[in-house]
C-alpha cells in the first residue's frame, strides 16, 4: 500500500523526503510518477517500485525521488540501487534521491548502510521507518495530505487509539473519491489492532461528518462479503466459475441483487444460470 499511496499522490514522496532529510520541500509545478524510457541500458521500471519526477514551470526536472519499499534483506539491492540512481540521474540530468520505506527499525538499519562504489564513491539511501512518520492529529494537515494521514495512523497504531489521529484521518478521507477512500480504509482496517478498528468503525457510523463515508465503506464491505459467498457456494457445489461470471459478481454493488444470487447459487446447475431471470 505505501507505493499505492505515492502513485495516487506523488507529492507524498516529497513529504517523506522532507521527513528523511529535514530539508524544506522544494517549490515545484508538477510531481508525477514517470517511467524511464525503456531504451535506457538498465530500465528503471525493473529496478524501482516508483520514480517520482518533480518539474518546474518550464517543464524541466528539478529532482527525482526513487521510492523503494524494502520488506526483507536482499544483498542484491546493494548493487542494483546504485545502478538505478545513476540511470535516473543520467536520464533526467538533475538531483536524484533514493528513498527506502521500511516496515521496522531492523530493516531500516540495514538499508541505511552506506553503499561503497569503490575509491571515493558512495551512495547513502534515505530511509523512512514507522517511527519517522509524524502522528497526524490536525484535520487540516490530513485534508491537505490524506495519504500521509493514512501512513501516520498505521505507523502509530497504539497512539491513534486516542481518537484525534483517527478523526484527522477521516477528515482527510472524506476529501477523496469513493474508490480511493474505500481502498485506504481497507488498508487501515487491515493494519490496526482490533480495539482501534472497533473505535474507527464506531466513528464512521456515529459521527455525522463521517457517516456518509461509513455508509459507502460498509456497503462496499458487505457487497464484497456477498460476492465471496456466491462464489464460495458455487465452487463448493463443484460448479465451474468462469472469469466473466466472477467479474460480473465482483463488479455488482447492489446488495439486493447479490442476495438474490446467493439464494440462486444453492440451486442453479451452472454459474451462468445466476443471471437468468
Amino acid at each position: 500500500m505505501p507505493i499505492a499511496l505515492i502513485h495516487n499522490r506523488p507529492e507524498t514522496a516529497l513529504e517523506l523526503l522532507h521527513i528523511a532529510t529535514g530539508a524544506p520541500i522544494p517549490s515545484f509545478t508538477a510531481a508525477r510518477v514517470e517511467a524511464v524510457d525503456s531504451s535506457q541500458p538498465v530500465p528503471v521500471e525493473r529496478r524501482a517500485d516508483s520514480v517520482v519526477v518533480v518539474r518546474d514551470e518550464t517543464g524541466e526536472a528539478t529532482i527525482v525521488v526513487i521510492v523503494e519499499v524494502q520488506r526483507g534483506y536482499d544483498s542484491a539491492k546493494r548493487f542494483s540501487w546504485p545502478v538505478c540512481v545513476a540511470t535516473v540521474r543520467s536520464r533526467y540530468q538533475c538531483d536524484t534521491a533514493l528513498l527506502v520505506i521500511c516496515p521496522d527499525q531492523a530493516m531500516a538499519r540495514w538499508c541505511r548502510q552506506v553503499i561503497g562504489l569503490g575509491p571515493g564513491g558512495v551512495i547513502t539511501p534515505l530511509v523512512i521507518e514507522p517511527g519517522d512518520i509524524p502522528l497526524v492529529t490536525d484535520p487540516t494537515v490530513a485534508r491537505t495530505s490524506p495519504e500521509l494521514a493514512v501512513m501516520s495512523v498505521v505507523a502509530h497504531a497504539e497512539e491513534a487509539d486516542d481518537g484525534a489521529a483517527l478523526e484527522a484521518l477521516l477528515a482527510g478521507l472524506v476529501t477523496l473519491d469513493e474508490d480511493r477512500a474505500t481502498a485506504y480504509l481497507d488498508y487501515v482496517f487491515s493494519s490496526l489492532p482490533e480495539v482501534t478498528v472497533k473505535r474507527l468503525e464506531e466513528m464512521v457510523t456515529t459521527i455525522q461528518d463521517f457517516e456518509h463515508l461509513g455508509e459507502k465503506y460498509f456497503s462496499h464491505w458487505l457487497a464484497k462479503g456477498e460476492s465471496d459467498a456466491i462464489i464460495n457456494v458455487l465452487e463448493a457445489r463443484g460448479l465451474e466459475v468462469h472469469d466473466d461470471v466472477r467479474e460480473r459478481i465482483r463488479r455488482c454493488q447492489d446488495l439486493d441483487q447479490l442476495r438474490t444470487w446467493v439464494r440462486r447459487a444453492v440451486t442453479v446447475t451452472s454459474a451462468h444460470e445466476l443471471f437468468t431471470e
